[in-house]
Order: structure tokens, then C-alpha cells, then sequence
């Protein structure tokens, strides 16, 4: 492959020079993207990226650009990045408050078919892309995880959780709905492989997005998450208020009670109800046609989601740069009103969200993909840090918010240690 890849770029440098400023596509033969992530030591960033629907999954290797603001995708460009949770004050290191990159090489498979585009902008040269296609390694085979977990610490403790709760119900006048959320971090015996965690997550929840972050070689943002923040193709958008969550049942039928009480509870219904509005709301201000269909259920490996589905023409002057700050972070996140329940949550919550419950995708003229980064872990060597929220309104009981915490994280923790999920 890589002999391949040399020729071929060695051919367009004699049409197009050594700065070309037009991309380069190859065809491949197909293998797994993610086992060419999981080899590559040398080369970052490392991006992988699968959409909700499978219908592309993406591995993004090196950057010809790097930059901390939201870009305009002009002609070829295609940019992969994501928003924090917040956008000000102290963030995780190498995950700022907005980061993208145009990469070097963009592997994409579609329609069952796998090819390779090398990015080029003027500036970047083909001796560079060469370089960066030296240091490709084979892919490496993905691995059941076999993982000791050591120590479990909670931020906040249960303690701490219980006293957040009651406060921001002591505020349900000026905070009708606020996203409180928990850091979970496991210290491991040994390192963790994020492309293999990362792996079985898929297994376990495939109709979801799975993402993979790495900026550099100690640490990777990974997630398996439901949420759609937006995806448009020229200027049609589909989003969804997903937002509302219990417990998949032990049996078939009490699965399906679950599930009815998903549609018919009046607090669940209020909290999706504020997602909605939030997102219309903020479509119509852009100038877009919204309409909404009917609420459904998604189910998860371990949970299910009230999910109501949102779909706008948006005005050919709206750019994403302007959808991304109008919709992130919803309420599914943050809460409602926005400006005080982010407020709420910078002055209270004890650890730093970082790109938890930011805004991860891509970029391009014709289409953008951006997912709400729920389900999500940050792992850097043996250490693992899991992320999970729960909307607290008006009637939120403390113990039952915790234990939906702990059902948010339990797959994952399933497949790191087995037995810390019993």
C-alpha cells in the first residue's frame, strides 16, 4: 500500500508540482480503519471517526493545518475537530476550546469501497506527504481488553452529588433544567489500548457515533455517543432533542413498560420539551424552516433515550461556524436557560468537562457531521477517566440521578473490568 501511495503521489507532483493546491484520491483495497489507527505511533494527529448510520467511517492521519477556530471548508478542504464544553476558562491540555485540523491523509470508506485522499492547500508539499506515508505502519489486529482496575475515584463523591442536586433545585426559578455530570476515573495496572476499548464499544452500541481524538501519543478522547448535535448536507440539517433516559429491562417485557414510560412520563416529556425549544428555537433565529417528527425511543446496550427528531432548511447564508454556536451546548448538556445553567455548572461542578459534552466532528462545503460527545472517555496511559450527566428539574431524586450515572457508564466499565460492573 504504501509503495502504492508513493508512486501515485510521485505522478501528481510531475503534473501539479510540488505545492499542489488541489487534493489527491487513491483507491485502496478494504481493511478495518480502526486497526490502521491502533498502529500508528509516529503520525499525529490520529483521528477516527464513524457516523451514526455507518455509512462512512474515517481515519485522518497528520495535518497540513491546525487551528484554534472554527474554519469555513472552501472547494476540497475537509476539517475534523470539536468545541469544549464551555468556551472560556482552563481546559485539558492539547483539547483547547476549539480545535481543527486538515489532515494529511484522510482515509474514508463508503459505499463498500475505501480510498485515500491526500490533502493539499498551496502550501503543504508532496515531499512532506511522502514523508508522513514512510512512517505508516501495517495495521495491527484489534484485542479483547484484559485490564486490572486498581482504584475507582468519583467526581463529585455521592455525598458531594446529593448536595448538587439540592442546589440547583433551590434555583428551579432561575434554572428550570440543569445537566449535572460526574468524572469517573480508573487507575489501571496497566496501560489501556484506546483503539481496542474503543473497539468492543462499537460492538456493544454499533447504531451510535464512535470517535477517536489524538492530538499526541499520551493521550486519546474516545466516545461511543448517541447524540446528534447537527448534520447537514448543503442546506438541509437534521438534529434531534435526545433527552430523557431509563433503563433497559431484564426481560422482554418489562423492557417494553420501560420503554412506554419513556413516551408517558410527565418529567421526562418536560425535559425533552426544553431540548426542543432550545434547538428550534435557535434554527428559527438563523432564518431556517423547522419542522419535527414523532418522538421514538432509542435503545441502547444498557439505557434508552426519549428521542424526538428535527429536521430545518437552513438559509444558504447560514455557515456552521454560526449552527455550532447557536446549538452547542443544548440543554441536553448544559440546561435551560443556557447562560445561567452553564453558570451553574462552571461555579459547581468539581473537575473540568473539557471536550465531555463538547462538540466533535467535521467540516466541509457540502456536507458537516458533528456529534454531541456524550459516552465518552479521556485515557491517558493507565489511567481512564469515563464521563456521564443527568438533567436535574423540578422533582429529581439525588440516589435515582446517581444510579443513572452509573447505568451511562456501565458498558464501558464492562468491558474495562467485568467485574466493577456487577
Amino acid at each position: 500500500m504504501i509503495e502504492k501511495i508513493c508512486k501515485e503521489l510521485q505522478q501528481f507532483k510531475n503534473v501539479q508540482g510540488e505545492t499542489p493546491d488541489n487534493n489527491l484520491t487513491i483507491s485502496l483495497d478494504k481493511f478495518p480503519l480502526l486497526t490502521l489507527v491502533k498502529a500508528q505511533t509516529a503520525i499525529f494527529p490520529a483521528i477516527y471517526w464513524q457516523d451514526k448510520e455507518q455509512q462512512q467511517t474515517i481515519a485522518c492521519l497528520g495535518a497540513i493545518e491546525d487551528i484554534n477556530t472554527i474554519p469555513e471548508a472552501v472547494g476540497e478542504a475537509r476539517y475534523y475537530g470539536g468545541l469544549a464544553f464551555q468556551q472560556q476558562g482552563e481546559q485539558w491540555p492539547n483539547f483547547p476550546e476549539i480545535r481543527f485540523i486538515r489532515p494529511a491523509l484522510e482515509f474514508i470508506e463508503e459505499n463498500n469501497q475505501l480510498t485515500l485522499t491526500c490533502h493539499f492547500n498551496g502550501q503543504f508539499s508532496i515531499d512532506e506527504t511522502i514523508e508522513i506515508v514512510t512512517k505508516l505502519h501495517y495495521p495491527l489486529a484489534l484485542e479483547r481488553l484484559s485490564v486490572n482496575t486498581l482504584t475507582r475515584t468519583d467526581l463529585p463523591d455521592k455525598k458531594q452529588w446529593a448536595e448538587l442536586v439540592d442546589l440547583s433545585i433551590e434555583y428551579k426559578a432561575l434554572l428550570p433544567k440543569v445537566v449535572l455530570s460526574r468524572q469517573t476515573e480508573l487507575c489501571c495496572e496497566e496501560s489501556v489500548n484506546h483503539c481496542d476499548l474503543l473497539g468492543q464499544w462499537q460492538l456493544a452500541n454499533p447504531s451510535s457515533f464512535h470517535f477517536s481524538f489524538q492530538f499526541c501519543k499520551e493521550t486519546a478522547f474516545i466516545g461511543c455517543s448517541p447524540e446528534r448535535l447537527f448534520s447537514r448536507e448543503e442546506n438541509r440539517l437534521q438534529t434531534e432533542a435526545l433527552a430523557g433516559t431509563v433503563n433497559r429491562g431484564r426481560n422482554e417485557r418489562e423492557d417494553k413498560l420501560l420503554l412506554q414510560s419513556l413516551l408517558t412520563d410527565k418529567k421526562i416529556d418536560r425535559e425533552n420539551y426544553l431540548v426542543q425549544e432550545f434547538i428550534i428555537a435557535n434554527l428559527k433565529r438563523l432564518k431556517a424552516q423547522v419542522s419535527c417528527s414523532e418522538p421514538h425511543v432509542m435503545q441502547l446496550h444498557n439505557v434508552q433515550h426519549l428521542c424526538v427528531p428535527i429536521q430545518a432548511q437552513l438559509n444558504a447564508q447560514t455557515s456552521d461556524a454560526e449552527l455550532l454556536y447557536k446549538l452547542h451546548p443544548t440543554p441536553a448538556v448544559g440546561g435551560s436557560p443556557k447562560l445561567p445553567a452553564l453558570q451553574f455548572i462552571n461555579d459547581n461542578e468539581p473537575y473540568l468537562r473539557g471536550w465531555y459534552a463538547g462538540a466533535v466532528g467535521y467540516i466541509s462545503e457540502q456536507k458537516s457531521d458533528f456529534s454531541v460527545a456524550i459516552r465518552s472517555a479521556l485515557i491517558e496511559s493507565n489511567r481512564i477517566k469515563l464521563f456521564a450527566g443527568a438533567g436535574i428539574v423540578t422533582g429529581s431524586i439525588a440516589e435515582q440521578e446517581w444510579q443513572e450515572l452509573d447505568n451511562k457508564i456501565h458498558t464501558i466499565l464492562n468491558i474495562i473490568t467485568p467485574q466493577a460492573a456487577l
